[in-house]
């Protein structure tokens, strides 16, 4: 139970509802009450966040982490998306990747590239559905849509049972200073990789603590 504070706290935190500090939680069960006192410092999920600070701001990152929680969360006219977005060093990226489709960004005014603009989000959420993943700079330009990633991922190992868009992603970071923030079309687990390898991973029963 203490783990759902925990899990809770830290979600909060991705969504911009606190940034620092303590929280108190109370946990009730069949016979009796407990207060919960969490330093949010102490979080694991926080701290590893943190990591990849390093490589995009906390602000570019906490904005991908919504729109990947609401692709995760209701998809796309009712049928579940995977998609993945991969931020920063864009030069490198693009070199090792591909359109396969006419990029949606391609000619757009900076203004509908912006992914830090909420008015830009149903749109994003629309070309989640493409195959491919999002390329995005540190200033949050989106760069291009539906872009396959060349990239050797021989030696990249990922959670069991995910596809080769997760293989990619995490390979791509391998390659480049740059952050992959992936959603699973099967069961809308989001993971983060940095450096070729899986920094964390959010289940959806960690989000329903929050959002329900």
């Amino acid at each position: 139970m203490i783990e759902h504070v925990e899990n809770a706290s830290a979600i909060e935190f991705i969504m911009d509802e606190v940034e620092e500090g303590t929280i108190i939680g109370m946990i009730e069960s069949k016979d009796s009450y407990a207060i919960v006192v969490h330093d949010l410092s102490d979080n694991q999920m926080v701290r590893t966040l943190k990591e990849c600070e390093e490589r995009i701001s906390a602000e570019m990152l906490r904005v991908i982490m919504k729109v990947a929680f609401d692709i995760s969360n209701t998809g796309r006219e009712g049928k579940q998306i995977g998609t993945a977005f991969i931020v920063g060093d864009v030069e490198e990226v693009m070199m090792r990747s591909h359109q396969m489709i006419l990029n949606p960004y391609t000619g757009q005014e900076d203004e509908d590239k912006n992914i830090l603009d909420k008015k830009n989000w149903e749109s994003v959420k629309e070309f989640a559905q493409l195959d491919g993943v999002f390329v995005i700079s540190e200033e949050g330009m989106i760069e291009a849509a539906g872009r396959y990633l060349d990239v050797d991922a021989r030696d990249i190992s990922v959670e069991k049972g995910l596809g080769g868009r997760h293989v990619s992603a995490a390979a791509i970071t391998r390659d480049t200073v740059s952050i992959a923030i992936t959603v699973s079309e099967s069961g809308g687990v989001i993971h983060i990789y940095m450096d070729g390898k899986e920094l964390l991973h959010i289940e959806s029963a960690q989000r329903a603590i929050r959002l329900n």
